[in-house]
């Protein structure tokens, strides 16, 4: 919510907090997108190889796994913050806007924060331990680097809860919007 001060509009924390959060989500969210192009050329190597060469690689399957791992991570916030996630729209829709923002507060508490704060710190702990040892992935033939992976899965799981409390901080501001045209239908 934005504050009217001596004709200069001054943002509060919460407005720039939302801002610089969702401007990061965005920008993630596009690269992760874009990870998905060599993804596509890297299946379509191992389909040419296989079937015209009859040679097939030691590499397509791994590295497919790791970029879309990568993608999917790095483009939860993404999906957050354009209303992509799961949610019962049986119940959800049939509730009122305030009972709906009360719903979505009490859930991000419950569930989603207790989550994500948990998986971002277990993220974290495991990105930190595999680049200390610069870790590779023990299985399959070639052995490729895991410590980039396991960053990008914190960096996700970091921007998954930043994002969620982006959408805690907007339910609040809906909520006191509400409650304002409540007030002003009353008087």
């Amino acid at each position: 919510m934005r504050e009217k001060n001596d004709n200069k509009t001054r943002h509060s924390f919460a407005d720039c907090y939302v801002e610089i959060v969702e401007k990061v989500t965005d920008a993630t969210g596009v690269f992760a997108a874009y990870l998905l192009v060599p993804m596509v050329i890297v299946f379509l190597i191992e389909i040419i190889t296989r079937n015209v060469f009859n040679s097939p690689t030691k590499w397509a399957f791994g590295t497919c796994f790791i970029l879309g791992g990568i993608a999917a991570v790095l483009g939860l916030a993404y999906g957050m913050k354009h209303g992509a996630m799961v949610r019962i729209d049986v119940i959800h829709s049939r509730l009122s806007e305030k009972s709906r923002c009360i719903l979505d507060l009490i859930l991000f508490a419950i569930l989603f924060l207790p989550l994500t704060i948990g998986g971002s710190w277990l993220c974290l702990s495991k990105a930190i331990s595999s680049v200390m040892v610069l870790e590779k992935i023990s299985s399959g033939s070639w052995m490729p680097p895991i410590w980039p992976t396991k960053i990008a899965m914190a960096y996700g799981m970091i921007l998954l809860t930043l994002q969620g409390t982006v959408e805690i901080i907007k339910l609040i501001q809906k909520l006191r919007e509400i409650k304002g045209k409540e007030q002003e239908a009353n008087v």
